[in-house]
């Protein structure tokens, strides 16, 4: 029998890091320096004020922010997040040191490639029912989103029909974006009222908001209406940073980080002035262009290099983030789109990315599909195996099954066999089979599996459904929206 050490590590993640220490600190530094020698447009009264009194220096629209105060925010933020679920479960725990990955389906399309057939069009109210049955009944995609920019209701609520509907349809964590700051309010109202109250809500969070920055270094009022309404109220809150490389940022990767760092740094302040201890999410996201074409591109190395960087900064910062991780250039579901997702994927788990942002994407944001949820769910799933690493233990060391064995035996009904073979990875929509049999049931490739995994889900309907005195107070809501628009 062997002996294990005391101290011992039984079990050792699989991780990268691209950045070191001394990288990470440079990298931030930078930003600080941006902020305080160059400053940025605050484009906010209320916003600007705060700053100011807080020790800012303020000439119009520009301020120029000290990098104590910036240090300060860092150091009131919490280092650790939860996140729930509808039913006050927790869901997501939030650190840039736990190592935890998260999976967010994608928002704001205009596209969907029709399950049945096949076309891309217009999403509809319908569509954002069905991506969260399929997310709901999908393990590995964590939280939910509509995967939409509903085209068949109201155009100004086409945000807040979207919330309405996964709120119906799946009980997990979800993301949601907005056109202004009454759609906020709308939205964060559906949800208080489906926990019980707004105390409840901020209690146990399951719905994330947010703002974007119009980088480089300026801050429009109207996120920063939402921003700061979200502080107010306490709830968990990301600024997005998206940084185009040679665009909107430096085309170096260390200055496209340095330049989306000190656009959230910006909402991070904001969080602590307004309410200190806030929960905040920062973000770096690296968008790129093709120089050649001047395409919008949502792969290549540079997109993975940069999240994963972003990873160590927050790590360095210890701060929950966010990262954009999980889709493709490919106008289809393809080999290119498996290649581009699956590489993404791993980049985001082996990197520990906090959360990363829409998976189901195709055409580099501009369509997406339900087929596409099903292909990154089952890739989460076995790179989530790969990074758990081995667990090595007297237990599974197996030295007795090894020794009861014997020369030219087999394991199948050991023991040790029966307790352990669960724990592997087990596919559920990839396939293992030889291509006669493969034949025999149809010559059905992933895309054609996939669509039919769908139709099961659909099938079934919500799976844990709200009560009708629920739903009808949620409705009794949206009218109340539609009234401003008639």
């Amino acid at each position: 029998m062997s002996n294990i050490k005391t101290n011992f590590v039984t079990k050792q993640s699989v991780q990268f890091k691209v950045l070191n220490e001394g990288q990470c600190r440079e990298i931030v530094h930078a930003a600080f320096r941006v902020l305080e020698r160059t400053g940025c447009n605050v484009h906010h009264d209320g916003a600007r004020k705060l700053l100011k009194d807080a020790g800012c220096w303020v000439d119009g629209n520009r301020v120029n922010i000290p990098t104590y105060l910036l240090e300060k925010a860092i150091k009131t933020a919490p280092s650790q997040i939860t996140i729930y679920d509808r039913e006050g479960n927790p869901a997501l725990h939030l650190s840039a040191n736990n190592g935890n990955s998260y999976f967010v389906a994608g928002l704001e399309n205009q596209y969907l490639h029709d399950s049945d057939t096949g076309e891309k069009r217009l999403t509809t109210k319908q569509d954002v029912a069905n991506a969260g049955l399929v997310i709901d009944a999908l393990p590995n995609v964590d939280v939910a989103c509509g995967l939409a920019c509903i085209s068949d209701c109201t155009r100004q609520l086409a945000d807040v029909y979207e919330a309405r509907i996964l709120l119906e349809n799946t009980t997990k964590p979800f993301l949601t974006w907005n056109f202004d700051i009454e759609s906020i309010k709308t939205q964060i109202e559906m949800c208080a009222e489906v926990v019980g109250g707004m105390d409840k809500l901020v209690a146990k969070p399951f719905v994330i908001l947010g703002a974007a920055a119009s980088t480089p270094l300026a801050h429009a009022e109207d996120a920063l209406d939402k921003l700061l309404y979200m502080f107010e109220i306490g709830m968990p809150t990301p600024y997005i940073a998206a940084t185009m490389l040679g665009g909107t940022a430096p085309v170096t990767l260390a200055g496209n980080l340095v330049m989306g760092l000190a656009d959230t740094l910006v909402g991070l302040l904001l969080s602590q002035l307004t309410n200190e201890g806030c929960p905040f999410i920062g973000t770096c996201f690296t968008d790129m262009f093709d120089m050649k074409t001047m395409a919008f591109s949502h792969t290549g190395p540079e997109f993975s290099l940069g999240s994963a960087a972003t990873a160590d900064i927050f790590r360095y910062l210890d701060l929950p983030f966010a990262v954009h991780l999980g889709s493709t250039d490919s106008p289809v579901l393809d080999q290119q789109a498996a290649f581009d997702i699956g590489v993404q994927l791993y980049t985001g788990i082996l990197s520990g990315a906090n959360l990363n942002f829409f998976l189901g994407y195709l055409e580099a944001a501009m369509s997406s599909s339900l087929e596409t949820l099903i292909f990154g769910d089952e890739a989460i799933g076995y790179i989530r195996r790969i990074v758990e690493g081995i667990e090595v233990s007297v237990e599974t060391l197996a030295e007795d099954a090894i020794h009861n064995v014997g020369p030219s035996g087999n394991f199948l009904g050991e023991e040790n066999t029966m307790k352990h073979f669960r724990e592997r990875w087990t596919p559920t929509s990839f396939i293992r089979t030889s291509y006669e049999k493969w034949a025999a049931d149809g010559k059905k490739d992933f895309k054609t599996r996939a669509k039919e995994k769908v139709k099961e889900i659909l099938a079934q309907g919500p799976r844990r459904p709200l009560a009708p005195e629920v739903l009808a107070k949620l409705d009794a809501i949206m009218a109340k929206a539609e009234e401003k628009y008639k």
